[in-house]
């Protein structure tokens, strides 16, 4: 398991898929997510989080990296899956986008390149958020998210300070 730097070459400001299909892989809770590469910056063991009240769905709390103030997304809030209490062994992805945060991750598989075609989401359904594509693999789905949507969405009808901040 390798734990630093992940290269950044892209511009984040582009689709999130046009540029390149190298996605890091990592789970919760049994379902295998990914985000694309290009948008790491670290993945770091897991540190204390500060819990926070008021927050959009999703966010768990904060962290202080290098100085910096992230939130931090746990996929399990967001999915509504059974709570798990942060461990040691967990992982934190530190993600470079217009807004910093930090994703709790269970497991890292790595990054990967995808050869076979992504699935949109609207080929499943109209209308689903938070979600750039779905890829088919030997042993089940991956699916790879759009983390401005997911967080931005939790924001919906909560407190109208967090409207657009991620």
């Amino acid at each position: 398991m390798v734990v630093g730097t992940v290269i950044n070459p892209g511009n984040t400001e582009s689709s999130f898929l046009e540029d390149s299909k190298d996605i890091l892989i990592f789970t919760v809770q049994n379902v295998r997510l990914g985000v694309p590469a290009r948008l790491l910056d670290h993945v770091i063991r897991m540190v204390a989080i500060t819990p926070v009240p008021d927050v959009p769905r999703g966010i768990v709390g904060i962290i202080n990296y290098h100085g910096d103030v992230l939130p931090v997304f746990s996929f399990r809030k967001f999915f509504l899956l059974p709570d798990k209490k942060p461990e040691t062994q967990d992982f934190l992805i530190i993600i470079k986008e217009k807004r910093n945060l930090a994703i709790i991750a269970e497991t890292i598989s790595g990054v990967y390149h995808l050869d076979e075609e992504i699935v949109s989401p609207e080929n499943i359904s109209h209308g689903i958020k938070g979600i750039t594509g779905i890829y088919r693999c030997n042993d089940g789905l991956l699916i790879i998210s759009h983390l401005t949507e997911f967080i931005n969405q939790g924001v919906q009808g909560l407190n109208p300070d967090f409207e657009g901040i991620f």
